[in-house]
């Protein structure tokens, strides 16, 4: 690839990023969602529910992993998960591979929520890329999954530096 090819692909992908950051900053599907299941849950509650696994799981995740995962202070994660767990949307359990740990599951109301989630993100992802070929969709899917990955990488060494929106 020629370098003003490169550079106008690397511009393509930074004008995209900054139309799919105001997207997704409206978080429109998981309001969809909320409005659809639990009209009482915040965002950052979905947030959280995301990252915890059904009960049926086995190993649940911890308040530290969802403030890492979140990348927000640990007290703030902590008064999250306590919301949702007086909501009777996680449980509070003993790891199976360490009984001191304490762990968090979602519960059967909390697995609803997600699933109804999954749902509406895959109805709408599923709308637009109906009419896309095979092949089309294929590599899209790999090479966004590259991209988000790499970028996840990058940021998650040093989340204060590197590109912007």
């Amino acid at each position: 690839m020629a370098g003003s090819d490169r550079q106008a692909g690397i511009d393509r992908i930074s004008s995209a990023m900054g139309r799919f950051r105001v997207l997704i900053g409206r978080r429109v599907i998981s309001r969809m969602a909320l409005s659809n299941v639990a009209p009482a849950l915040d965002l950052s509650d979905l947030d959280v529910l995301v990252l915890v696994p059904a009960a049926e799981a086995g190993e649940g995740v911890s308040v530290g992993d969802i403030a890492r995962q979140l990348r927000i202070d640990p007290s703030r994660a902590s008064r999250l998960v306590a919301g949702l767990v007086e909501q009777g949307f996680l449980i509070r359990a003993v790891a199976q591979s360490d009984a001191r740990r304490a762990v968090l599951l979602r519960s059967a109301t909390g697995d609803r929520i997600f699933a109804e989630i999954r749902r509406v993100k895959t109805e709408l992802i599923r709308e637009i890329v109906g009419d896309w070929p095979e092949d089309q969709l294929s590599a899209f899917a790999e090479s966004f999954d590259s991209f988000t990955t790499a970028l996840d990488a990058r940021l998650g060494a040093n989340p204060d530096t590197g590109p912007t929106g």
